[in-house]
């Protein structure tokens, strides 16, 4: 046997490779570069002999893989073994649909079953079990693969008729007895196709605004295969578009039997599911029924309107505990605009609370169980991040030096100060100022002070630059790396090539990954 490339590189179409058995983990070590022609026959040989359904399948997989790659490389090495890998193709085609889990999706077992028969083993025999997948309209890796294998079959008796009656029209003999394609997957094929085609036309609607196209996708959800109907309900799954269509969507999720399962299936059933708590607030619950039904809508919300209303509600109370999620509500991704809904109507009145909530003491521990103290500030201070304008830079330098304040809130003000200064047209030299105080403060935490000096990437001002140099020349390693890491942006590397070169030369072999930063940039 000979090796190639294409192999060695090689691991699996469809399946994670976790064994606990040690003579499948060493077999499939053999398949790995460094091997041998023969270590690598050997591996293969035990994975495909194995009883391990996994092991079988990922030996199917790579006899898939080398008849693929054979006209680059003038054969498939694994040829010699071609019958036995057809038979345990056959044995996995024979099972039941391997359930999904974290080593393959549903139904590996049939895909790696099927990418080995469609490598010149397929007979009529294969006919029922081909049909059987294609009846389950499985998920589309293993559909393709049993709507190719269809495709061979039935291709080859309609090839072999016309052969037959070109060469009785020429020799003017009878024309013999012919066994006409599978009508069963000749029907299949149209179906499967016909059905992909219209989900692929839903699909296409997804960034299709307007009635006409979510009336064609409610149309769709009444389509007679449950696909095109999934696919149809997960458009209508995103956007704008839930608020209208979420009692549709709860019918057609209860309608959906256990084995009606898709890619677009799992996106309807997250979006109705409800949306993350908070940022700083797990463990709390908001003092009245008001506040707490405001809460439930805020993460599931029935309408556009009542979204926006709830938001209100809660960033308006007079509770610390409700205004803190309203806040974190607006910051997170899941949160407000997690159905397409412009944030940017509530962005004053956010930014007005959140100034409001940072003027007050710190909310204390027992309102934040999982957070602690300090969580309102923490709230406030990523609002001053997305939506911070420059008179906020004073309430930012407080944050920074605020030596008591609990860790989140010193990173979260950090983060504002990173993105207030990226997104401020001017530089703020407070601001600056308090994050090098901040990068040189022993007695702060160093994954706190390399944060601060992170903030600095990017910014192109000789003062911003000044801090980078002056931490580039630290005693401590992690904020020298980080220092230097910042020097390699944009035209400083030229500048401080010199300073850079004596670096990395200085840096210790273990001086992490952080240092590789800069050392790729040196030396390239």
């Amino acid at each position: 046997m000979y090796l190639t490339v294409f192999l060695l590189e090689f691991q699996s179409w469809y399946w994670k490779r976790e064994f606990r058995d040690e003579e499948l983990r060493d077999a499939f070590a053999a398949t790995n570069d460094p091997t041998t022609p023969e270590a690598f026959e050997q591996g293969f040989l035990t994975l495909l002999r194995s009883d391990d359904t996994v092991a079988c399948g990922i030996a199917l997989d790579f006899y898939d893989r080398a008849e693929m790659t054979s006209r680059y490389v003038g054969g498939n090495p694994l040829e010699p073994h071609a019958e036995e890998v057809f038979a345990v193709a056959r044995r996995l085609l024979a099972q039941p649909p391997r359930p999904g889990d974290a080593i393959a999706k549903e139904g590996a077992n049939h895909a790696s079953a099927l990418a080995a028969l469609t490598r010149g083993g397929l007979e009529d025999r294969d006919a029922d079990a081909i049909a059987e997948v294609l009846a389950r309209m499985p998920e589309v890796d293993l559909l393709e693969r049993a709507l190719d294998a269809a495709h061979i079959l039935v291709d080859e008796e309609e090839e072999y008729e016309e052969e037959e009656e070109e060469g009785d029209a020429e020799e003017g003999v009878e024309e013999e007895e012919y066994e006409a394609p599978d009508p069963r997957l000749v029907a299949l094929i149209a179906r499967v196709e016909a059905c992909r085609d219209r989900v692929k036309a839903v699909a296409a609607l997804r960034e299709t605004p307007g009635a006409e196209a979510t009336e064609s996708l409610v149309r769709a959800t009444d389509d007679a295969e449950w696909q095109v109907q999934q696919e149809a309900a997960a458009v209508l799954a995103a956007g704008t578009r839930f608020y209208a269509h979420r009692p549709l969507l709860e019918r057609l999720v209860q309608s959906w039997s256990a084995d009606q399962q898709s890619t677009a299936a799992d996106e309807v059933r997250d979006a109705l599911a409800k949306g993350p708590h908070s940022l700083y607030w797990e463990g709390a619950e908001p003092p009245s029924a008001e506040l707490r039904d405001a809460h439930r809508e805020l993460r599931s919300p029935t309408g556009e309107a009542t979204h926006r209303a709830a938001l209100r509600t809660m960033l308006h109370s007079e509770s610390p505990v409700a205004v803190g999620i309203a806040l974190d509500h607006f910051r997170l991704a899941e949160g407000i605009t997690r159905f397409g809904l412009d944030d940017a109507e509530h962005a004053p009145e956010v930014l007005t609370v959140a100034r409001t909530v940072l003027r007050q003491p710190p909310s204390p521990a027992g309102l934040s169980p999982e957070t602690g103290f300090g969580a309102s500030h923490a709230s406030a201070l990523n609002i001053l991040k997305e939506v911070g304008e420059p008179e906020d830079a004073a309430t930012i330098v407080a944050a920074l030096r605020a030596d008591t304040a609990p860790a989140v809130v010193r990173e979260c003000a950090v983060a504002a100060a990173s993105w207030c200064l990226e997104r401020w047209e001017a530089l703020d030299e407070q601001v600056v100022a308090s994050l090098e105080e901040l990068i040189f403060d022993g007695t702060a935490d160093m994954e706190l002070r390399t944060d601060a000096v992170n903030a600095l990437f990017g910014l192109d001002e000789p003062r911003v630059t000044a801090v980078l140099v002056r931490a580039a020349r630290s005693v401590d390693l992690s904020i020298q790396v980080e220092g230097a890491i910042g020097l390699t942006y944009s035209r400083l590397i030229d500048q401080h090539w010199e300073l850079l070169r004596e670096l990395v030369a200085s840096w210790p072999g273990e001086a992490g990954d952080r240092a590789r930063i800069v050392r790729d940039a040196v030396d390239g």
